[in-house]
């Protein structure tokens, strides 16, 4: 008996320990699975083109900066 009562402090300590790493874990992990399947991913475009860009003046100003040519 006398070692018990020597070994529940710690052993209360490691519970609570537990206890609490468990409870943060399965909060954060819910927080992300219910934000990923509420909100649309970010970073993926649709079908739209991209304002602003033309391909075959881009392809023309990859060229010339292969050849050391500048505008």
């Amino acid at each position: 008996m006398k070692y018990v009562s020597v070994l529940t402090p710690p052993l209360l300590v490691c519970a609570a320990f537990l206890v609490a790493v468990g409870a943060f874990l399965r909060h954060e992990m819910g927080v992300r699975r219910r934000r990923s399947r509420d909100e649309p991913e970010e970073g993926i475009s649709g079908p739209e083109e991209i304002q602003g860009h033309d391909a075959d003046a881009q392809a023309g100003d990859t060229a010339a900066a292969e050849r050391g040519d500048h505008k």
